[in-house]
């Protein structure tokens, strides 16, 4: 055979294997649908082995409890998360049905202030609970009732008033100590929550947790929103009818 003719087969052979060579889809595409592989070839489990953190070798089998192991695992974190949700919401529901109930026998915004921090300071998640109203010609002050003009909330808490919802996350040490007096400096994370009725702030309610991370951005606040607007509407009726 002339070298050119050997050169020509060469050539070809290579060209034929790359052809024929298998590529790692092809292959998980084959197993995927002949799911009796291991089956067939069960000699194959004993001789195959795949790295490991430890620097151990381990079977496939090995590798495959240990993934269903870790999957089994986050599901029953991801059930757990689910469980503790649900118990968090029906004991806010059973705090936010409470409420309102009550808040339809105040007869003066003293006792909607009174009622509505000891309702939701009974909640387990709350270590603080505070309100702060806004300024009203027809509202009479009292020792009990923290009041500051419109202005001044709106000054030191322009967010809340500006998106009217509930405000959740990091606060400076000095606002957390001007929203919760008794709170001891052990406040960590708050919630401000707008007092609202027919789209007009009344005042706000304030939560605080020991927690840095549980009242945080990510917090679903629909039941503070709801709350914030019940009490506002409580407020409104007693602030028009003129009747602290």
């Amino acid at each position: 055979m002339s070298n050119d003719a050997s050169a020509t087969k060469k050539v070809a052979i290579k060209s034929h294997s790359r052809e024929s060579s298998l590529t790692e889809e092809q292959v998980v595409a084959y197993l995927r649908d002949n799911s009796d592989f291991f089956i067939r070839q069960e000699c194959l489990l004993a001789d195959l082995s795949l790295p490991h953190e430890s620097g151990k070798a381990i079977s496939l089998l090995e590798k495959q409890v240990t993934i269903l192991r870790d999957r089994g695992i986050d599901a029953r974190h991801k059930l757990n998360d689910l469980l503790e949700n649900a118990r968090n919401n029906d004991q806010l529901f059973e705090t936010t049905r409470g409420l309102v109930l009550a808040l339809m026998r105040t007869a003066n915004v003293t006792e909607i202030a009174e009622i509505t921090r000891n309702q939701l300071f009974s909640h387990a998640n709350i270590d603080a609970c505070e309100i702060i109203l806004v300024d009203h010609p027809n509202l009479n002050i009292v020792q009990s009732l923290r009041t500051k003009s419109l202005e001044k909330l709106k000054q030191e808490f322009n967010d809340v008033f500006r998106l009217k919802r509930t405000h959740c996350g990091a606060m400076t040490e000095k606002d957390i100590a001007s929203l919760f007096p008794l709170g001891n400096g052990k406040i960590r994370s708050t919630a401000l929550c707008p007092l609202i009725s027919n789209g007009e702030v009344l005042g706000l309610l304030a939560f605080g947790n020991k927690a840095e991370n549980y009242f945080s951005l990510h917090l679903d606040t629909l039941f503070l929103d709801f709350i914030g607007h019940v009490v506002g509407a409580a407020l409104d009726r007693l602030l028009t009818a003129n009747c602290d």
